[in-house]
């Protein structure tokens, strides 16, 4: 499960003598196993798994229209999804850095493509935002935007999805089939929120969309490729071009409202227990390698609830895990 490999000398003694099924000797195995380099296998095949990183290559990005966002600069962004996650865990900090924070872990390609002076090199670490940045946590990064567009232009569906599934566990149902397709709008020259609207046209698509639609607008100033703007324009040869001023606010479906990007960040950094039983259930799933199940559900409900008593540190949820008998008995 921490290594993706077989266990070391060390573990299998354990084992042997029987202490390894002690708690506070499994808790201690547990942060050895953390610490070792050995555990960066771990982050990297669970972050994939939890997060659908390969929506990263299921498109290639318009180089012509975003040109800084080249391979390196692609590359860069996946990493740092990855070592943010692997940072949360090797410092024991909570889960709620995921939903907001003060700092990123970068390095320099990610520094000069956010803004962020005096940082050079290859070398991912923990950094500093300015208070005005959008970035920090992962609503902020360029990886996780980049996957709410098809490659040139952004998508709020997708990533409102993104949110309502990976932030506040509350995925919505799949779309229904024959669903209109907004191709049919391209001779008109209209603003994103404008095109969208119709996708509440039709009863059947506007249940789901008034829930999904505006916190994809809330995130509208990163383009498709995770970089910050204001405005955003749609041209169409023979038809002209128009240019707007980009609106993010916008309001939760039966909740709270927000006026921009930073206050519907606000609002999911707020609801760290929603996120923390999505973070659990797809650990489940990874450790026990299947599908999360009805059976599973006290787990995760203890997870959690361990997780909340200590400020929802990241190795709470492990800790939780592996001694549960679901895990030592798979």
């Amino acid at each position: 499960f921490l290594w993706s490999a077989p266990p070391d000398e060390t573990l299998l003694a354990l084992a042997r003598s029987g202490d390894l099924m002690k708690p506070d000797v499994l808790a201690l195995q547990v942060d050895r196993m953390i610490e070792s380099s050995k555990s960066r296998e771990f982050v990297n095949g669970f972050t994939h798994q939890w997060l659908r990183m390969d929506r990263l290559d299921f498109f290639q990005f318009n180089t012509q229209l975003y040109r800084d966002f080249d391979e390196s600069t692609k590359a860069a962004a996946r990493s740092e999804v990855f070592r943010t996650i692997e940072h949360v865990l090797r410092m024991n900090s909570s889960v709620r850095d995921l939903l907001k924070s003060d700092y990123v872990v970068i390095n320099g390609i990610l520094a000069n493509y956010y803004g962020i002076d005096g940082i050079s090199g290859d070398e991912f670490r923990k950094v500093a935002v300015p208070k005005e940045s959008p970035r920090g946590g992962l609503l902020g990064m360029a990886a996780i935007m980049a996957m709410g567009s098809n490659g040139e232009v952004t998508s709020p569906v997708e990533r409102g999805v993104w949110v309502l599934k990976f932030l506040l566990n509350d995925p919505p149902p799949p779309a229904p089939p024959a669903v209109p397709q907004l191709t049919r709008l391209e001779g008109k020259l209209l603003t994103t929120r404008e095109r969208l609207l119709a996708h509440q046209e039709e009863p059947q698509c506007a249940s789901c969309h008034r829930k999904i639609d505006p916190i994809g607008f809330g995130l509208e100033n990163f383009n498709a490729v995770g970089k910050w703007r204001t405005v955003d324009s749609y041209e169409k040869k023979g038809v002209g071009k128009k240019n707007w001023t980009i609106d993010p606010s916008g309001a939760f479906h039966k909740g709270e409202a927000f006026k921009d990007y930073f206050e519907l960040r606000d609002i999911v950094a707020s609801k760290p227990a929603d996120f923390s039983r999505g973070l659990a259930e797809a650990l489940i799933e990874y450790a026990l390698g299947r599908p999360y199940g009805f059976s599973d559900e006290d787990l995760a409900a203890r997870i959690v609830a361990q997780a909340e008593k200590k400020e929802f540190a990241m190795r709470e949820f492990i800790y939780e895990l592996v001694k549960s008998k679901a895990f030592q008995t798979k």
